[in-house]
């Protein structure tokens, strides 16, 4: 089942990252509109929102396992590790955030440049 709508050059800097990555986009099903509702987000967005919204999922259910796994271990996260982490999520949400406050340009239009438009 592969999505074939995303860009090609989506990858991470690092091995295994990637490696995830490329494994995410190779479950990803030609119409992931099936599993998931999604908001219209753009032609560029479109297919990359499933992929990110699975990604923040699994995400999220690895982070509470590795909490859990910390209490009932008694082995607390390296602090420097779980710092560096925190801050990766709060740049996801920065980035987020930024997406949804762009002006809607939907509307707009260009003039046909043929020299005949007002100016």
């Amino acid at each position: 089942m592969q999505n074939h709508n995303l860009s090609p050059t989506l990858e991470c800097d690092g091995a295994l990252s990637d490696l995830i990555l490329q494994a995410a986009r190779q479950a990803l099903p030609a119409n992931p509109q099936q599993l998931i509702r999604i908001p219209p987000s753009g032609v560029r967005n479109g297919p990359l929102l499933p992929l990110l919204i699975g990604l923040i999922d699994a995400a999220q259910v690895t982070a509470k396992a590795i909490a859990d796994n910390a209490w009932e271990d008694g082995h607390p996260l390296d602090p420097d590790l779980a710092r560096d982490l925190a801050r990766q999520c709060r740049a996801i949400a920065a980035d987020l955030e930024t997406a949804s406050q762009c002006p809607d340009t939907r509307g707009w239009s260009l003039p046909s440049a043929t020299g005949k438009e007002l100016v």
